[in-house]
């Protein structure tokens, strides 16, 4: 088999409307062009090759979900990337639960957690030197 890599992550959602918002305007993520067509589906790019891709139709309300199970976006400017969370009122926590307080991975990484609008966990940290 030949080598694998990170491609895309596929979200489902219960408001599409308020999913793609908060990927644009909260996460400051581009919209990208929906290769399926279908109008059910939105892509949003991050880094130049890689994407999540958000499809309607998720339960209502969305399910509460493990702090354990959620996917990792990396920054080269955590500090700032943490700030732009602040002011846009999102609240994030560190791995024990703590609200508002930045935490550290078994390897010093920083790190914080925080929810979409369908509670699925998103890690940002700090990109490793």
């Amino acid at each position: 088999m030949k080598a694998l890599f990170f491609d895309h992550i596929s979200l489902h959602v219960h408001d599409l409307a308020a999913s793609v918002r908060f990927y644009s305007e909260a996460l400051g993520l581009s919209e990208i062009e929906n290769k399926t067509r279908r109008p059910g589906i939105r892509w949003f790019g991050f880094d130049g090759a890689r994407s999540i891709h958000l499809i309607s139709g998720g339960v209502d309300p969305p399910p509460e979900r493990p702090l354990s199970s959620h996917f990792a976006l990396a920054s080269a400017n955590f500090d700032e990337a943490v700030r732009f969370l602040a002011e846009r009122g999102i609240a994030f926590v560190n791995s024990g639960g703590k609200a508002g307080e930045i935490g550290f991975r078994a390897d010093g990484v920083r790190q914080i957690y925080f929810k979409d609008p369908d509670n699925y966990w998103i890690e940002i940290n700090e990109e490793a030197a």
